[in-house]
């Protein structure tokens, strides 16, 4: 009989990467998901189409070899639960060979009461230890979900219980973009997504033992590797999609071909990767590669990707310690002034997409607290420190419409 993987989350991420690993490797694939069409979907078809996208080599973005063609994979077999089944879900957990979360930051506490279920129930049966994948957005998604569970665990089994669950924080970095309505409406479980295959997890937060799973990396300085996707991967993507949007720009592909745009981008990058190398000892050339890698496939024009997409949810962005404040702050730390990281921010101060609900409240709040309150209130950063008047001063460039600083 096939190990089984629980997957809450049969979204994206859930479907367009972690699926595809756990099948890789031989397990059967049971979804927890609170949508009641896909759960049915599911489980009429017992499987689903992923689309994967090759990632262009250095060749290919010169455009000196031609594309490669995309794969359709058939994932099976698959089952799925909806999140009312909890019984269900609770067996399922206690006989599996490892669970695995995609649900978003703001859902764990939601799924948090069905995995304790399940985990008493596992400890009622004597089962072994079992380890839960965390591949959420989210900083230290481990200590929130390790906390949200013990809420939910009888007080006297709360120890043992936790003593054999590992909360293993990953770093999902495959680019999946979000499907089309055409695409929606032809087949809601269709999935494409770019080939990317690597999912580094804590090695340290590893309770017994984890099954063999494609693709998974177990590091042990696990904490380089989250900052490197947060201040290169993520921190990038957020600057294509502020900049891109205020040119006009709809796809970050066709943005990334503007050479003023690739400047700052560029910039962006090495500004970081090398305040990267300064904090946590990667090789330079290592390092290099890692963004030459990574511009390649933002520049990937069959993942469709848009700047909108890229750019949602400022508020989230332009936190202290997110992908854009906090790669500028990890600059400064190490005598690197984040010149191109100051123009981002601002981009991002500029982002009014008319439906994104917290571009709508950061534009409110900066017109009625003014940008340099804003800037001190929310990330953290005083007018009058050099980064905080680098921003204003690109704020001030880009309200005026100039190209100036672009």
């Amino acid at each position: 009989m096939a190990s089984i993987a629980i997957q809450f989350g049969a979204g994206n991420v859930g479907r367009g990467f972690l699926a595809q690993l756990f099948w890789e490797s031989g397990m059967e694939v049971v979804f927890v998901e609170v949508n009641s069409t896909i759960v049915e979907l599911l489980n009429a078809r017992r499987s689903y189409p992923l689309c994967l996208i090759p990632i262009p080599d250095a060749a290919a973005a010169s455009g000196n070899e031609k594309d490669t063609a995309s794969t359709l994979l058939q994932i099976a077999p698959v089952r799925a639960l909806h999140t009312s089944q909890h019984e269900e879900i609770a067996s399922e957990i206690a006989r599996a060979s490892v669970l695995c979360t995609a649900v978003g930051a703001a859902a764990l506490q939601h799924i948090a009461p069905l995995i304790a279920l399940g985990l008493v129930k596992r400890y009622e049966l004597q089962r072994p230890p079992v380890n839960i994948l965390l591949c959420e957005n989210l900083y230290r998604a481990d200590n929130v979900l390790r906390e949200a569970v013990s809420q939910h665990l009888p007080q006297e089994v709360r120890d043992p219980i936790l003593q054999r669950t590992g909360f293993v924080p990953t770093v999902v970095s495959r680019m999946i973009p979000i499907p089309s309505p055409e695409e929606r409406a032809a087949d809601p479980l269709y999935i494409r997504a770019e080939s990317y295959h690597r999912l580094p997890a804590d090695k340290n937060a590893v309770v017994g033992e984890l099954p063999s799973i494609s693709g998974l990396e177990l590091v042990d300085n696990f904490q380089a590797h989250m900052e490197r996707k947060l201040y290169s991967h993520n921190a990038a993507h957020a600057a294509l999609g502020y900049i891109g949007w205020l040119k006009g720009y709809t796809y970050a592909a066709d943005a990334l071909k503007d050479t003023t745009i690739l400047a700052r981008i560029r910039g962006l990058m090495e500004e970081t990767g090398m305040a990267l190398v300064k904090q946590h000892g990667f090789d330079l050339l290592e390092q290099r590669a890692y963004e030459e890698e990574l511009l390649r496939r933002i520049a990937n024009p069959a993942l469709g990707d848009t700047c909108d997409r890229l750019a949602r949810d400022p508020l989230r962005k332009l936190a202290p310690e997110d992908r854009l404040v906090g790669a500028a702050r990890l600059c400064l730390r190490h005598q690197i002034f984040p010149d191109h990281g100051a123009y981002a921010i601002a981009a991002a101060l500029h982002y009014a997409h008319p439906n994104d609900v917290s571009a709508r409240a950061l534009q409110e709040r900066i017109d009625l607290e003014g940008v340099a309150t804003f800037l001190e209130a929310h990330c953290h950063i005083a007018a009058t420190e050099p980064l905080g008047e680098a921003i204003l001063r690109y704020y001030s460039l880009l309200k005026e419409r100039t190209t100036d600083g672009v």
